[in-house]
């Protein structure tokens, strides 16, 4: 009983943000979300109590879902970015349909924002934190404005995996992430042609420092 309670929660999340990307908030009705996740309207209301409950848990487990993390004491940090901005970039084009819709929507109702936005102030803050760590280890400049840096290419990143299809000559994902990851690189001085030995101090992966 409690698994299919269960099945029928996600269900119901997964199908209300598929119908919010394609219909927008007024074309997501209880009775189109319990239909196609083959659950009655009761139980929609059991679990969620309103209709905005229920989009803005849909929203905010489609924003949490395949989420990269980054290794702030990684031994080569340009590839771990480079790795970590290729996920990142999938993780929102992934979504661009979800993303677009919300961003068309909050004028109307701004209560939805956080649902995505949390999302992006999480990579954003990961981010920061990342550039703060190079700083620390010595590895870009002291002057650089960490939050700035992850901005720069955090916005990069969300306004090419949201609107690339519009965009008849943009290059391909991962050398267009590759172009953003290595310009950030070279604006807070880690440099990107050194080898993975020197980036990182000398350390290995088997000697990390203390």
């Amino acid at each position: 009983m409690l698994a299919f309670m269960s099945d029928a929660r996600d269900r119901l999340v997964e199908v209300t943000a598929r119908i919010f990307a394609e219909a927008g908030y007024h074309g997501t009705t209880t009775r189109r979300i319990a239909q196609e996740a083959d659950v009655n309207e009761v139980t929609l209301f059991r679990h969620f109590g309103s209709k905005e409950a229920l989009i803005r848990e849909a929203l905010r487990t489609a924003a949490l879902r395949t989420r990269a993390s980054l290794d702030l004491d990684s031994t080569d940090p340009a590839a771990e970015l480079h790795r970590w901005a290729l996920a990142a970039f999938h993780h929102f084009y992934e979504r661009k349909d979800l993303v677009r819709r919300v961003m068309g929507e909050m004028v109307e109702r701004p209560e939805i924002a956080p649902s995505v936005c949390e999302d992006t102030n999480a990579e954003c803050s990961e981010l920061e934190r990342f550039f703060t760590r190079l700083q620390e280890r010595g590895l870009a400049r002291g002057d650089v404005r960490a939050r700035a840096a992850a901005g720069m290419l955090l916005g990069a990143l969300i306004s090419n995996a949201l609107w690339r299809d519009f965009l008849p000559q943009v290059p391909e994902p991962a050398e267009n992430v590759r172009l953003y990851v290595d310009l950030v690189l070279k604006g807070i001085g880690l440099d990107t042609a050194a080898p993975a030995s020197k980036r990182s101090g000398g350390r290995t992966a088997g000697n990390p420092k203390p």
